[in-house]
């Protein structure tokens, strides 16, 4: 599965294996301050955890995220897996 992750600009340099791009979405592009610049990549992963680990992104530097086929980003993340709630 594929998931967009949007990050703040001043974050993009702590992910440099990572292809940012610019992203704005439609709300903030009709807001007229700038307000803070975000960038948006396309990562994999099985879960958005997954995701996040694998590609070593700091929680605290997501702004939103969504499954790519999905229309509406989410700004809170799912509680964190823990090992033992995994079956052996």
């Amino acid at each position: 599965m594929d998931f967009h992750i949007v990050i703040l600009d001043k974050f993009v340099a702590s992910y440099p294996k990572i292809n940012w791009e610019d992203w704005k979405d439609y709300v903030r592009e009709q807001m007229i301050s700038e307000g803070d610049q975000w960038s948006e990549a396309t990562l994999p992963g099985s879960d958005i955890w997954d995701c996040l680990d694998k590609h070593k992104i700091n929680p605290i530097h997501l702004v939103q995220w969504k499954p790519v086929e999905d229309t509406l980003y989410k700004v809170s993340l799912p509680d964190h897996p823990h090992p033992f709630d995994h079956p052996l």
